[in-house]
């Protein structure tokens, strides 16, 4: 008769504890960001979680389950069960009212757009019987940018015709790049006169600037590995692609700290998208994050054959191409040979279908 009383109370309480899991659920929050919003390829870093129970209800045991790109490796963490380093599991006892801040080390394997959204919470009591799941979105992105290539292992025929464009270009002020005022000087133009400065001070000022770059260079990759692929690269065949990726990062990078103003285009997709980017060339102070994140955001994945791409470009006059593909075509030749009668620049880098 005890033991029996005693299974009665005993699912009693489960049966309560059970009400009391359910009336928590809803008060409990998950919340995810990464230390730093984009990472070069081959960085370390760390993606906390924030789990926080705001009810006065004690959850026995948490079972936090997420997958995630096996692009983000998870190092030096001992309660995670990794399977595969694509889906990680944690267990742990969350108090009334408490909030448990954890703290992943995360090294970041390969170039792209990440993000660790939904998660499964389990939550139980000691004997593992009592169980209720909550699916839980919970966003947290990271941009991983390609491995850049240093200065001295870039091709030095790249790195010369970019210091010819350069020095062929003479540079003249531009008038959206003000570095300051002063008080207008005899002989000073009166184009120059900064009339909003002047008019609250009752003194005329100039403006003055800064030169703006002489050379506009647009970088071109194809996406392409031979003239007659339609379906898309397996992975082992990918690694040259990311390197052109990497190359055209590297030489963007480069031409910006030479004072030309870089941009990119390409015949590959961007992520979660079919369009291509086209990053104008300009020089400005957040060209270069804007070049790397869309360096990122890259897919292994073409619209258009190059030769088709190249037509319908129609680069702004004064540009200089600079065009990385792993084959020439009669039909591409062409092309160039038209772009340069119209004056402009164009150099074509061949990469090698191996990769380096």
């Amino acid at each position: 008769m005890n033991i029996l009383i005693f299974l009665l109370v005993f699912l009693l309480l489960l049966l309560l504890y059970r009400v009391a899991l359910a009336f928590a659920l809803p008060a409990l929050t998950l919340r995810r960001h990464f230390s730093k919003p984009a990472v070069f390829e081959g960085d370390s870093g760390e993606m906390t979680e924030i789990i926080t129970n705001s009810s006065f209800v004690p959850i026995m045991w948490i079972r936090l389950e997420s997958s995630i790109s096996n692009a983000l490796q998870f190092t030096e963490q001992t309660d995670l069960d990794l399977n595969g380093d694509r889906h990680i599991q944690s267990l742990f006892t969350l108090l009334p009212r408490q909030r448990i801040t954890r703290r992943y080390p995360v090294r970041f394997r390969w170039r792209g757009a990440y993000s660790v959204s939904s998660s499964a919470l389990t939550l139980g009591d000691v004997t593992g019987m009592c169980r209720i799941m909550k699916e839980q979105t919970c966003r947290a992105d990271i941009l991983v940018w390609p491995k850049l290539i240093p200065d001295r292992d870039l091709p030095p025929l790249l790195l010369g015709s970019i210091g010819q464009w350069r020095l062929a270009h003479p540079l003249s002020e531009d008038p959206f790049l003000i570095r300051g005022l002063r008080e207008y000087r005899p002989g000073d133009p009166v184009r120059a006169i900064h009339w909003p400065t002047t008019a609250k001070t009752g003194r005329v000022h100039i403006a003055l600037h800064d030169p703006s770059s002489g050379t506009r260079l647009l970088i071109l990759l194809n996406g392409q590995k031979t003239e007659n692929q339609w379906s898309e690269l397996m992975d082992y065949e990918q690694a040259a692609v990311e390197y052109g990726i990497s190359l055209a990062a590297s030489l963007c990078l480069y031409a910006l700290r030479q004072g030309c103003a870089a941009g990119f285009a390409t015949n590959l997709k961007l992520t979660g998208s079919d369009d291509t980017p086209f990053v104008p060339p300009v020089l400005s102070g957040g060209q270069r994050e804007r070049l790397l994140d869309t360096f990122a955001r890259l897919r292994i994945s073409f619209t258009l054959r190059f030769e088709t791409y190249l037509k319908a470009l129609n680069p702004e006059p004064g540009t200089d191409l600079l065009l990385l593909t792993f084959y020439q075509t009669d039909e591409m030749q062409d092309i160039v040979r038209s772009l340069r009668h119209q004056g402009h620049r164009v150099y074509v880098h061949l990469l090698s279908p191996a990769s380096a």
